[in-house]
């Protein structure tokens, strides 16, 4: 080999020990997340975390971000409390524990909790709100998932006898995967 080929050899090998490294941190560490879902909700006959009488209630939709097109399933439980909400969204509430699961086509499932949150909301069902959490693994590509997120949301109850609701809402965080 002459130096020309040996050092187009050693730059082209160089390079690619240089992509292979930097693949690996990008999965291996912390990505910002964000994304934006959309679906619709009602509330379970389950009296769910806290013995309340405030039943835990059950939101599906669609979601596109950072990571692809995914499903998104939350459960939450809400309960009354004094939160300070504007005056027009008298209905005030605090969230008990919420969780979510965001799954991808190729089947790997994104899992998060949360504990932190709130929601005002009118007398004829117009609510917007926000809660805080972490992600706490998964299965496939997020089976060691950790981070943290924020969601705000709204929406508005379309059939109060059932608690049948409309939801969408953004999602931003970051996620580390070892």
């Amino acid at each position: 080999m002459n130096t020309r080929t040996k050092t187009g050899f050693a730059a082209s090998f160089a390079l690619l020990c240089v992509g292979l490294l930097a693949s690996s941190l990008s999965v291996a560490g912390e990505k910002p997340v964000s994304l934006k879902y959309a679906g619709s909700g009602w509330d379970t006959h389950v009296d769910g975390v806290v013995a309340d009488g405030h039943n835990v209630s059950l939101s599906t939709g669609s979601a596109q971000g950072t990571f692809g097109h995914s499903t998104i399933t939350i459960t939450a439980e809400f309960t009354p409390a004094d939160i300070a909400c504007p005056a027009d969204y008298p209905r005030e509430y605090a969230l008990v524990y919420s969780a979510t699961v965001l799954t991808f086509p190729d089947q790997s499932q994104l899992f998060g909790i949360a504990q932190t949150g709130w929601i005002c909301a009118t007398s004829e069902g117009v609510y917007f709100g926000e809660v805080s959490g972490a992600y706490v693994g998964g299965t496939g590509r997020f089976q060691t998932a950790t981070g943290d997120f924020v969601s705000k949301f709204d929406g508005a109850y379309l059939e109060p006898t059932l608690n049948f609701r409309s939801i969408r809402g953004t999602v931003e965080g970051s996620v580390a995967r070892r």
